[in-house]
């Protein structure tokens, strides 16, 4: 008689010497994973939150302009999965940063039930001031990010966002 072990427990020993090959690879991936921290988005609405798998700060290859982008998933206030994007537009200095929040998947790529959008030209059609960030470093402090949907729901962040692509968990 034959035994054999379940994918379970095979995965459950992933880290022992005498694990197959695949598993402890996939072991090996998991731990090695880089995430950083959760970043908060408190709203009008609630707070939103996600955890970047990708965060950069730094000068773009191109041009030389120092420019950020991360990206990540997360939740809603209500429980939805977010997958929330930042970026600024490093090859226009003039033109500010676009943060998108995707409510109802958590992957990129994945067409989103809703979709929040906060950049210049949503700030231009609200008649208010463009959120600007401070970047310091590896760190970036956004204020005054207000988000539309459809371009009449409005979402407004009560607090600056607190950024730190330096940090890994």
């Amino acid at each position: 008689m034959a035994g054999a072990c379940s994918k379970s427990e095979s995965e459950a020993v992933a880290g022992a010497p005498n694990a197959p090959a695949a598993a402890q690879k996939t072991a090996a991936q998991r731990t090695s994973a880089t995430s950083y921290p959760k970043i908060a988005i408190d709203t009008d609405a609630g707070l939103f939150w996600f955890e970047p798998r990708r965060c950069s700060v730094g000068p773009d290859a191109d041009s030389g302009v120092l420019s950020f982008s991360m990206e990540g998933a997360g939740q809603s206030p209500d429980g939805q999965a977010v997958y929330v994007t930042l970026e600024d537009e490093d090859d226009n200095p003039e033109q500010g940063l676009e943060m998108r929040i995707n409510v109802g998947t958590d992957q990129p790529f994945k067409t989103p039930e809703i979709v929040w959008i906060a950049n210049d030209a949503v700030a231009h059609g609200l008649r208010i001031p463009a959120a600007k960030p401070v970047i310091e470093g590896q760190r970036i402090t956004i204020d005054g990010l207000v988000f539309t949907r459809g371009g009449h729901e409005r979402l407004t962040a009560k607090a600056a966002i607190q950024i730190d692509c330096s940090r890994r968990k």
